[in-house]
């Protein structure tokens, strides 16, 4: 038997003991992988049941509850701004969950006028009696023309990952009768023009990838049944989306496919069918959608590479001029290298952007941020301009126009709200958003501090606390979070929702403090860095976020019992393995979304497209590695876990919702104690959004409040 460390400084790194016998064949739980099977919702309904039950009794829910709420009602939720031509923003409120799409048209000035009203997704829901919510992804590439008089809009149902398609006409408001129109389904699409897409989907029974997306895409006239759309490429892999190149009128678009997830390909289609695959180097990092310039298709690289007769290093960026007259062996150029030890930390999110004619990049070394500028210059690329971001802040490319070189920008910081603008090619700003502070951010300060891992690797951390701790010295209340994966970094923006979002308000306000550390498997230090964690090297991540645990520790900052660790996704699997390798060091968890069963994630949601980054378990030695951290391999009888709050939708089948369901059976099943299971029909993927789930997110809170603040320390 395992008995749960004190919560003194000793001792901190003793593991859990690995001769425990497992507390059922593993095989024993499959049945809940079925994601709306009756027998699953009611073992779900009784866990709902029992979770809310304790959850809603713990003194602090209702005044969480009435504080969530009352923050969804002020400003601070940033809208989600976009330029294609003319500019549009969807707006979210306390009324309007789903949000209200809206459009300023540009004037013939280059101003622009003043917002409509385009579609209102919650009316559109209430009226169809349904939880429709719109796809912001992508959602640039769907708009046709220099007037985005159309846009092909993509509405989920419940939060599912599979969406249905429908043409809005901008100018009236209103769907096109007899538009383009589908069933739901995974869908990928953009304009060839007016009257036909390029469209990749999974319906009428055609092939899907391994991860469940569809293999073939089609070239989709108006008028015309979906069956009778036009064959035009059949792609190995696992995802394959489809983008504008350039403006999307132009009569092409691009397919480009992750065959996984740092190996891609692009097609280029025009719309007579012709099909041209792109000679672009194919490894690249994770950057989707794949940006375009005009003629030119713009990449970076994920490993050394030699174009135009130079070595170019990893996180290079280079550019194919797709132009039939040009020939082959000026297609490629050099658009940026980077200088020693600068990286693009946020390269997927929102670190990489395009306009007409200009390139944007957001560059980092350890202390540092700037934001670049590039245009093409006869075969050559150059710096047009560099722009260096305040100390504490970062700035994010959020849209750049393919009819002009305007782009929108967001700062934000830890402690700093953020400011979304528009900024001409002249350097003139509008400011389109300015985020209210909605908690004293003077009273608090930020701090970044490095440690050691295991095998000796300094990582980096910060650490958001009150400059005057409302705590007992050497028991400050912590939570941490991380992601750790694919190569993404952790936004480190004003109540970002990757931390929560508002959440984090009754949390800062009553005293606590939150640490970031910037594992490996991320993309914070660059590519290396996310290489580092990857496949039989994962462990690293653990170690890495372990090691500031520790430290927070061996500071006398805190005790284990005052620590808490939260994450979503990947994120989420991050927490459960805290929680399964090192009982000792945390005093509560929080996944949400998350993976547990390493063994069988690729069978789970489209988990198959997550093998070049976890490994395949059907290989008998990554087989070994990935069992040695699947958390629903590692509970185990008689030990003393902390506290578990394990979150997930019935409509998540990005993950699915198996991985919370068996990794909270089996914590119970081996006699843990204060676990709890909260599952919501809706939602999917981002269930644990506090504007739209505030009695969830309550909950959360007052879950961690309760056993990092509230209960009195014991031994």
């Amino acid at each position: 038997m395992v008995i749960r460390l004190p919560c003194g400084r000793a001792n901190l790194a003793a593991p859990v003991a690995n001769f425990i016998l497992p507390v059922k064949p593993d095989t024993g739980y499959q049945w809940l992988e079925s994601q709306e099977a009756p027998e699953c919702l009611e073992w779900v309904d009784k866990q709902n049941e029992l979770s809310t039950q304790q959850l809603d009794a713990l003194p602090q829910t209702k005044t969480l509850q009435e504080k969530l709420a009352s923050l969804s009602d002020t400003d601070v939720r940033r809208p989600s701004y976009w330029i294609a031509g003319n500019l549009f923003r969807l707006r979210k409120s306390s009324t309007n969950k789903q949000g209200i799409l809206e459009v300023a048209e540009r004037q013939p000035d280059g101003t622009f006028g003043e917002w409509r009203l385009v579609l209102d997704i919650d009316e559109l829901g209430r009226k169809e009696d349904r939880e429709l919510e719109f796809l912001e992804f992508n959602f640039q590439n769907r708009t046709f023309g220099p007037d985005a008089s159309r846009i092909l809009v993509l509405l989920s149902d419940g939060g599912s990952d599979l969406v249905e398609l429908r043409e809005l006409d901008v100018k009236q408001g209103k769907f096109v009768q007899d538009g383009f129109r589908t069933e739901p389904g995974r869908i990928s699409i953009a304009w060839l023009d007016l009257d036909h897409v390029l469209i990749n989907h999974t319906l009428n029974g055609t092939p899907t990838t391994t991860a469940g997306f569809g293999a073939t895409s089609y070239i989709w006239k108006r008028g015309t049944d979906l069956k009778e759309a036009k064959l035009v490429n059949t792609a190995p892999g696992t995802i394959c989306l489809i983008s504008s190149m350039g403006p999307t009128h132009s009569g092409q678009a691009l397919i480009s496919c992750a065959l996984d997830y740092s190996t891609f390909t692009h097609h280029l289609v025009s719309v007579d069918g012709t099909v041209q695959k792109l000679d672009i180097p194919q490894k690249q990092p994770l950057s989707l959608p794949v940006k375009s310039i005009s003629t030119h298709v713009v990449v970076p690289l994920a490993e050394k590479t030699t174009v135009c007769g130079r070595e170019l290093p990893v996180g290079a960026i280079i550019a194919y001029n797709t132009s039939p007259d040009v020939p082959a062996s000026e297609k490629l150029s050099v658009v940026y290298v980077p200088e020693p030890d600068e990286v693009n930390a946020h390269l997927f999110i929102d670190g990489f952007h395009s306009s007409r004619s200009r390139a944007y990049l957001i560059m980092s070394k350890r202390d540092s941020e700037r934001r670049l500028i590039l245009e093409k210059a006869d075969k050559d690329w150059k710096l047009v301009q560099s722009v260096p971001t305040k100390i504490g802040s970062h700035v994010g490319l959020t849209s750049g126009d393919p009819y002009s070189d305007d782009i929108i920008l967001t700062e934000s910081g830890l402690l700093s709200p953020s400011t979304t603008w528009l900024e001409s090619t002249d350097g003139a700003q509008r400011s389109l958003y300015a985020q209210p502070s909605v908690f004293e951010d003077s009273a608090f300060q930020v701090q970044q501090k490095s440690t050691n891992s295991k095998d000796g690797t300094s990582v980096d951390y910060l650490i958001l606390s009150p400059k005057e701790p409302k705590h007992k010295q050497g028991e400050q209340p912590v939570l941490m979070t991380g992601y750790g994966a694919f190569g993404i970094s952790v936004m480190l923006s004003y109540l970002d929702m990757m931390l929560g979002g508002i959440s984090l308000v009754p949390w800062f306000e009553s005293g606590g403090s939150l640490v970031i550390p910037f594992i490996r498997g991320g993309g914070e230090r660059g590519p290396e860095w996310h290489e580092a964690a990857r496949q039989e090297k994962r462990q690293r991540s653990y170690d890495d976020f372990i090691a500031v645990a520790e430290t927070l520790v061996r500071d006398g900052i805190t005790i284990p019992k005052r620590i808490g660790v939260f994450g979503t996704s990947n994120g989420g699997l991050l927490a459960a393995v805290m929680g399964t390798q090192r009982p000792d060091l945390f005093g509560a968890i929080v996944s949400d979304v998350p993976l547990t069963d390493m063994m069988r994630y690729p069978h789970l949601g489209m988990g198959a497209a997550w093998i070049h980054e976890f490994g395949d378990p059907q290989e008998p030695e990554m087989a070994k590695v990935l069992q040695s951290y699947s958390p629903f391999h590692n509970v185990r009888q008689g030990v003393q876990y902390p506290p578990f709050l394990v979150t997930v939708s019935t409509k998540d089948d990005r993950v699915g919702a198996g991985h919370a369901r068996k990794f909270v059976a089996k914590l119970k099943d081996a006699g843990a104690s204060d676990v709890f299971l909260y599952e919501d029909r809706v939602g999917g993927h981002g269930v644990s959004d506090p504007f739209k789930n505030a009695t969830l997110m309550s909950r959360r809170v007052a879950f961690l409040t309760e056993f990092l603040q509230s209960r009195p320390l014991t031994t």
